[in-house]
């Protein structure tokens, strides 16, 4: 557009001039009418655009913007656009009239903003305020967020943000790397929106800087809180212990930290009350329920009438609208079964989990099927109950090896189980596998250091809770609900062989 159609079209925008409407005393009216606007425009390059009289240039607009970045941390080009029709900001970027368009391309603005990076904006701020510099930090703070010291500006030369013995902070981080501050967070929380190269600046300045983020600051900067809570109820054994190692580990690959908390809905008199108190004490944001927990609706219920994410790891119940983590524990079971039937074995014991654990009893109806199936009888005398413990092993084993017609092989719900079964065999001067097979489930490290090692059906307990803690970090508000299954494995060791002849 030429200059006289510019100015005829002037003539006819409607609505009061910005310096009529605004507030002088407003920090950005004030902060521009300190500023030598034609130094910063002929340091930074402007355009033809800037010979018309009353109009902004491109160099004033991209000076403006690359101010408000560092002063109100506004990193997005989205918001460019909803910056460019606030008032306040066309007044210091020399617009007239209230809400009149900018004819600038956005991208090409965007671009420049993005090359004015911090340490070039205090050159230029240092370049076109006047010296002495008649406005005061305590008259204008925004100086001071762009970390710009006015009395230092007086005596010629820009000071630093921070002071040697302060702890590094983000702010630190974003002037090295010449990004804002939200670019140093999406970085830090692992965003996918964040171009390789601004992404490589950042984590170099983050390893030079020895930067190590705040939890609680980055939980008040991104409304989340970083936590994520592991609920068990039980005496942490085996599988909670690697449960928690690989929430553990993917919690520090997330820049997540896990809260683990014994709930047991037999002994707490008020469960809904503990979980809400957690819940609201902690400010999770979100939770991992283990068996049997993940089958409790109570627990269920209290966490989204709190809009508390959770992630079901290996529950017994199907239910609709809740997200899940599991394998498949009935074929696994039925698996395992099989295997001892093609030994050979036609007593096959079988030690149960907790009767309130959904996957116990997943593994039991497995168990049976597979017998049925091969063409045995089930009997419900070669069965004893377990609890999954150590101690419940012992006494389920000591009941099936007393028997007058004992199995030949035994099948324990867990690790823990078939080593107290093991335990017991030696009692009974049986040798394993010659005389007794013992097979376990989860493979946890109690199947590797007893001996004979056990044959078990290796669940990726490490792994389930690792894709947990990602679907909890990685969730966004309109998600729906998901079903992730996990593959299981067979794995044979010395603890199984066919029956004695």
């Amino acid at each position: 557009m030429r200059p006289r159609q510019r100015r005829e079209v002037e003539k006819d925008i409607p609505g009061p001039r910005l310096d009529e409407i605004i507030d002088p005393l407003h920090a950005l009216a004030r902060l521009s009418a300190a500023i030598d606007w034609r130094r910063l425009e002929g340091r930074l390059g402007t355009s033809a655009a800037a010979a018309l009289e009353d109009r902004p240039s491109h160099a004033r607009l991209a000076i403006g913007l690359a101010m408000l970045r560092q002063i109100y941390d506004l990193a997005e080009e989205p918001l460019f656009d909803r910056w460019l029709e606030n008032p306040y900001f066309q007044l210091l970027c020399g617009e007239s009239f209230f809400q009149h368009s900018f004819a600038f391309e956005r991208s090409a603005l965007a671009a420049t903003v993005r090359r004015i990076t911090p340490d070039k904006l205090k050159t230029l701020m240092r370049a076109g305020l006047p010296e002495p510099l008649q406005l005061s930090l305590a008259d204008m703070p925004e100086l001071g967020r762009l970390g710009i010291d006015a009395k230092a500006i007086a005596k010629g030369k820009v000071a630093g943000r921070r002071d040697s013995d302060k702890p590094v902070s983000i702010y630190d981080v974003a002037k090295r790397s010449g990004v804002s501050i939200k670019t140093v967070s999406l970085v830090v929380n692992r965003q996918p929106n964040v171009s390789l190269g601004t992404r490589t600046a950042v984590l170099a300045a983050i390893e030079a800087l020895a930067y190590k983020p705040n939890v609680f600051a980055r939980g008040l900067a991104s409304e989340r809180s970083y936590l994520i809570g592991l609920l068990h109820d039980v005496a942490p054994g085996s599988y909670i212990a690697d449960l928690q190692l690989g929430a553990l580990a993917r919690c520090r690959d997330e820049g997540y930290h896990l809260i683990v908390e014994l709930l047991n809905p037999l002994q707490d008199l008020d469960v809904a009350q503990r979980v809400r108190s957690l819940v609201s004490e902690s400010v999770l944001h979100g939770v991992i329920l283990t068996p049997p927990l993940c089958d409790d609706r109570i627990i269920m219920e209290e966490l989204s009438a709190a809009r508390t994410p959770f992630v079901r790891v290996a529950p017994g119940n199907r239910m609709p609208g809740t997200t899940v983590v599991h394998i498949d524990e009935y074929k696994a079971a039925y698996e395992m079964t099989t295997y001892l039937v093609g030994l050979g074995h036609r007593r096959i014991g079988f030690v149960k989990g907790k009767p309130d654990h959904g996957a116990a009893r997943l593994r039991f109806d497995g168990y049976r099927a597979a017998l049925i199936d091969a063409g045995l009888s089930f009997q419900e005398e070669l069965c004893a109950q377990g609890y999954f413990t150590y101690q419940s092993g012992l006494e389920a084993g000591e009941k099936l090896l007393s028997a007058k017609n004992r199995p030949t092989a035994i099948f324990a719900g867990n690790d823990d189980m078939a080593a107290g079964v093991l335990a017991v065999s030696h009692r009974f001067n049986l040798t394993i596998p010659n005389d007794l097979s013992i097979v376990g489930f989860d493979d946890s490290i109690v199947a590797q250091v007893v001996w004979p090692r056990l044959t078990t059906c290796r669940q990726p307990i490490k792994d389930m809770a690792a894709a947990a803690v990602s679907i909890l970090a990685h969730k966004r508000p309109n998600d729906k609900p998901r079903e992730q299954q996990l593959a299981h494995e067979l794995v044979v060791r010395e603890s199984s062989a066919p029956p004695p002849s």
